[in-house]
């Protein structure tokens, strides 16, 4: 019961990390495909390493779905990956890289 339960709640993650990967990804392309010409390097730099880091989530997530939640190394995979993005994001707002609010 409890390995059924484990592999459950590995299953819910993996769903979960596919749909915010998604989110995230779909951000990412937004700036580079429709807004290329423009932002800045920075910003673009930005959009690529969450569409690179949000491919990986998916995958890793996919990995996971498709293993029926026996594997976990993806869920480290993708916990990295989700990590990366985030600072990726973090350290774009502090250096007002990416713009945080409307106009003003």
């Amino acid at each position: 019961m409890e390995k059924t339960g484990s592999r459950l709640l590995a299953l819910v993650l993996a769903f979960i990390i596919v749909v915010f990967g998604f989110l995230i990804f779909s951000s990412g392309y937004s700036v580079v495909h429709r807004e290329w010409g423009s932002v800045g390097s920075a910003f673009a730099a930005c959009a690529i390493t969450w569409m690179l880091a949000d491919l990986v989530m998916m995958a890793a997530g996919a990995w996971v779905l498709g293993s029926a939640g026996g594997q976990r190394i993806p869920l480290w995979l993708s916990g990295a990956a989700a990590a990366v993005a985030g600072t990726s994001l973090v350290v774009g707002v502090l250096t007002h890289v990416v713009p945080c609010s409307g106009p003003s």
